[in-house]
């Protein structure tokens, strides 16, 4: 029998951590050929000019998050645990973050500390990147000599989207949306189907359409946990999937319908049964941390060493970010999580 996504999500057997860590590694990838200034060399945009490593990285975060974010409403149905829950899962590293960004910048620029520091500039970016709701990326004299100039942490430019998603939900759960599953299908399928038609009608991030497939991408991982007793999880329909992006008949599947093949492929690499990789779950969570650290690890690389190609970029940086994350979640990260027991009612907790 083809296993159901319902039953497979009730313990801890999955791949959500392991595949978290792939596509914050797969940012790392894209960033070490853009910020060399080798973007058009990267190996994916090569094979599939619609594609990067960065943006798939970037998409598969969005369908878990629209999935797990989903789950974890459903545990609690009750706004104050949730944003709690919310609260401590994002800021204690987006603010660790923020200061190591402003620290690496200021390292970077010709301008005195005392100077850097009273700067309005740095001010303005310090306040508004750590509350995550608005994005600066420069700082006074950052990078001025790299190949990508003056930008910090261009990795925290999805935050704001995903926090505006999160509030979404919430509105969405209050109302009771996920109270009624027909709706929330029909809603999600008509936002859907209106998104392939006509994705101008969409405002998101001055009609950018990425902007638009990850709040896409997130609708469709929060309704297969809606619905994740129907969802099967096949591994012949996996290999449907992956040969529908390969072969891109018309031009579609890595366009219009990328979002719903690519929510099917996360969700069974995460869940099948056949695919567990026990082993990993017991590695710390490091992939929020190799997402928030590793650009401004990567820009102060390319300026102290302007000779770096990608591959090198990548083979300094990657180890580097996750050891920067690794100390992150086990002295931030995971002290901060247990705190949501003091946020859980009760009848939450049963």
């Amino acid at each position: 029998m083809i296993p159901r996504l319902g039953t497979l999500t009730q313990g801890r057997d999955n791949n959500i951590q392991l595949l978290r860590l792939l596509a914050a590694s797969s940012v790392v990838v894209f960033h070490s050929y853009a910020l060399t200034g080798r973007w058009t060399s990267e190996p994916l945009w090569k094979l599939a000019p619609e594609l990067n490593f960065g943006v798939v990285g970037v998409k598969i975060f969005f369908v878990l998050s629209g999935f797990l974010v989903t789950q974890s409403w459903l545990a609690r149905r009750h706004a104050k645990s949730f944003v709690a829950a919310r609260v401590l899962r994002i800021y204690p590293a987006l603010v660790a973050a923020t200061l190591f960004t402003i620290l690496l910048a200021g390292i970077s620029s010709a301008l005195p500390w005392g100077s850097f520091l009273g700067h309005p500039q740095t001010w303005d970016y310090a306040w508004r990147v750590a509350l995550g709701w608005d994005m600066v990326y420069r700082l006074p004299g950052a990078f001025p000599t790299n190949p990508f100039p003056h930008d910090v942490n261009g990795s925290l430019w999805t935050l704001p989207i995903e926090l505006r998603l999160y509030v979404a939900l919430l509105c969405a759960g209050m109302v009771g949306l996920f109270a009624n599953r027909f709706i929330s299908l029909v809603t999600v399928g008509v936002l859907m189907l209106v998104f392939i038609a006509q994705p101008e009608w969409f405002p998101l991030a001055a009609n950018d359409r990425v902007v638009r497939e990850l709040a896409l991408l997130f609708a469709l991982g929060s309704l297969a946990c809606a619905y994740r007793d129907a969802v099967p999880l096949s591994l012949a329909g996996l290999a449907v999937v992956l040969a529908l992006i390969a072969w891109n008949p018309g031009g579609l599947t890595r366009a219009n319908y990328f979002a719903p093949l690519l929510t099917y492929a996360v969700l069974v690499l995460a869940y099948h049964p056949q695919l567990q990789w026990p082993w990993f779950r017991q590695v710390g969570d490091y992939s929020y941390g190799v997402y928030v650290y590793s650009f401004p690890i990567q820009q102060t690389l390319m300026q102290r060493l302007p000779e770096l190609e990608p591959v090198g970029l990548l083979l300094v940086s990657l180890p580097l970010s996750i050891a920067v994350a690794f100390l992150s979640w086990h002295g931030l990260e995971r002290p901060a999580l247990r705190l949501k027991s003091l946020f859980t009612r009760e009848t939450d907790a049963r």
